[in-house]
């Protein structure tokens, strides 16, 4: 279920491998006005994406703790950065932080290039209340 998750969230195409094209040598296509070459965002997020990377850090969350029940996962915006907060029991604040700080490095690391993808900035942050 991850593998078919991380793979949507970051754009892989399920088709067969097969021989590449040939090189061609191409002018690039040209550029209407106004259009910079980047997809910009339309009304400054992408609200599917963030959820998709909300849902997806509430999965790996939920499969690390002893408490699932207790995870809460919530999304909040500040100026142009979203941050995924996640809120669990606190003796299960460890297991999500990982030795040295491992795991949530890795955790942010997922998301913040799955963000870009979308021309998001993105992060995530582990509340301890």
């Amino acid at each position: 279920m991850a593998f078919s998750f991380l793979k949507k969230l970051f754009g892989a195409e399920a088709k067969e491998a097969g021989p590449l094209p040939p090189m061609v040598d191409a002018a690039p296509l040209p550029q209407e006005e106004g259009d910079s070459g980047a997809a910009a965002p339309e009304g400054g997020s992408h609200p599917q994406c963030l959820d998709d990377l909300r849902n997806f850090v509430a999965f790996v969350v939920t499969s690390l703790v002893d408490k699932p029940e207790q995870v809460s996962v919530a999304l909040a915006e500040k100026e142009d950065l979203s941050i995924i907060q996640v809120r669990c029991f606190k003796k299960d604040i460890g297991k999500v932080i990982g030795k040295s700080g491992k795991t949530i490095s890795a955790l942010r690391t997922l998301v913040s290039s799955a963000a870009a993808r979308s021309h998001v900035r993105a992060t995530v942050d582990v509340l301890d209340e």
